[in-house]
């Protein structure tokens, strides 16, 4: 069963995934979230994708998690006259929001500030940082520079300029017509590039809020400055990416994995969901198969505790993007099944939490001590699941709802299973409903212990207060293989 991994599988969707039929290939294999990066792509393009998606998803009963990725206040190079310009060892050359491209050594920019911010000795990186430049002097509008490392460098190329202050806010024009398109269509998450402080997340907020309050936010963490804010921007947000290109860049390759581990080791402290991004499979972009040192970047970065694990260029523009998806989804059970990856992360201190914190432990730990088959959570906005998910139960974790936002939405925190469940009036016959959903499915069988988070009373809506322990007393046969929900086929 696909469900059976508990890590998650965020795709980004470009060129290679543009069919539906791409798309319906890609869920069946194992994607849980849909990435749509602003950065590339028109709003036609976008909206194909979600009303495909959305479609594919009620057809194979697989929900999925859409994703919104702004492209943020990313600094670009011009365009050149034609279309790059090599740059050598040694060479001096210059950089200014007035140049055009049309001239030998001058390089454009989409920045106007570039001249404000720069300083002698400072970087100005391009290209993902393959090519860097050292600022010599600035004069007026003009930064002047010598090339360190060179090569050919592309229009519109990325530039960063690590350690300097940039006046820009963290939403452009086009992040703000872009997000009214997202809320228009009513995705999932919206995702914030170069969040610098938790200040950013709580701007994107109030934007959201104004809509579409139950659209969630992550923080992407790729700037020198978010690192120094790390708390208050997790505090801030629903979940937290791990963008590890920018970041590399910002902070220096060597000091990459320290931080990535101390990133989401503070996101699973704080209860917040945390997606690694970045490079994870990229060689198979041309090749059909991961390098050694690929598939032991995507082991590890499950057992730091990742929630989700993302595919970008791999599934966006490569060769072989089902591959590359059903790769990861044998290497992440792969390491679920060993006997290096740990379960039921509960802390056992005298420490005070609120009521949905001591909720979901005490399920979480109730379900170790009698060996529970699942947790299974009956939710309206998926909180308790997601506390629940945290503590990384053994036992499956089950969220049943009627709410079809927070069914899609719950595809992205770790080994959350989630299925539409019919309305229910009272516990009892909200006990009989999950009973009959797990066993339909083939989830559980006649004798197995569950425990059972829900409000009580029923009917009043109450928050969830409440832990039951059921046993299974239903022993019927599950559906025909062909008529489960995709992710419960064998």
């Amino acid at each position: 069963m696909l469900s059976e991994r508990r890590a998650k599988i965020v795709a980004t969707i470009g060129p290679s995934l543009a069919s539906k039929e791409a798309l319906k290939k890609a869920i069946e294999t194992g994607v849980n979230v849909a990435r749509l990066n602003f950065s590339h792509g028109s709003h036609d393009d976008h909206l194909f994708v979600i009303n495909t998606i959305r479609e594919l998803s009620k057809e194979l009963k697989a929900p999925v998690t859409i994703l919104q990725d702004l492209q943020g206040p990313k600094i670009r190079v011009g365009r050149f006259s034609q279309g790059s310009m090599e740059l050598v060892e040694g060479q001096k050359v210059s950089i200014s929001y007035n140049y055009d491209g049309s001239e030998t050594n001058k390089i454009p920019t989409d920045f106007e500030h570039i001249a404000t911010v720069c300083k002698p000795g400072a970087k100005v990186l391009m290209d993902d940082g393959l090519f860097e430049l050292k600022v010599l002097e600035v004069s007026g509008d003009v930064v002047h520079c010598e090339v360190v490392y060179g090569g050919v460098l592309k229009d519109r190329k990325g530039i960063n300029l690590p350690g300097l202050d940039l006046p820009i806010d963290c939403l452009t024009p086009k992040d703000l017509e872009d997000l009214k398109f997202g809320l228009e269509h009513n995705v999932d998450y919206v995702a914030l590039s170069f969040a610098r402080k938790g200040e950013d997340i709580l701007t994107l907020r109030k934007l959201i809020d104004q809509s579409r309050p139950h659209i969630k936010i992550i923080a992407k963490i790729e700037m020198l400055e978010a690192i120094d804010n790390l708390e208050e921007i997790i505090e801030a947000s629903d979940a937290v990416m791990v963008a590890r290109g920018d970041l590399a860049i910002e902070v220096g390759h060597s000091q990459l994995p320290a931080l990535q581990k101390k990133i989401i080791a503070l996101c699973n402290e704080m209860d917040r969901p945390v997606v690694t991004a970045t490079q994870m499979l990229d060689s198979m972009v041309n090749n059909p198969r991961p390098t050694r040192a690929e598939v032991t970047d995507v082991a590890n970065a499950v057992l730091d505790g990742s929630d989700a694990l993302m595919l970008s260029a791999e599934t966006a523009t490569g060769d072989h993007p089902f591959k590359c998806i059903q790769t990861m989804h044998e290497i992440i059970k792969e390491v679920e099944s060993g006997e290096g990856f740990y379960y039921y992360d509960i802390s056992l201190d005298e420490d005070h939490v609120g009521n949905p914190q001591a909720i979901a432990a005490s399920a979480c730990l109730t379900a170790m001590k009698i060996d529970a088959s699942a947790i299974v959570c009956l939710s309206t906005t998926g909180k308790t699941a997601t506390l629940v998910s945290g503590f990384r139960p053994k036992a499956r974790v089950i969220a049943l709802t009627k709410n079809e936002d927070t069914l899609n939405a719950l595809e992205l925190p770790w080994g959350i299973q989630t299925f539409a469940i019919d309305p229910y009036t009272s516990t009892e016959i909200a006990i009989d409903h999950v009973e009959g959903v797990l066993v339909k499915y083939g989830l559980v069988d006649a004798g197995d212990k569950i425990v059972i988070t829900l409000g009580v009373p029923v009917l009043s809506g109450t928050k969830t207060n409440s832990i039951i322990v059921h046993e299974i007393i239903n022993n019927e046969k599950p559906l025909n293989n062909k008529d489960l929900p995709l992710r419960c086929q064998l």
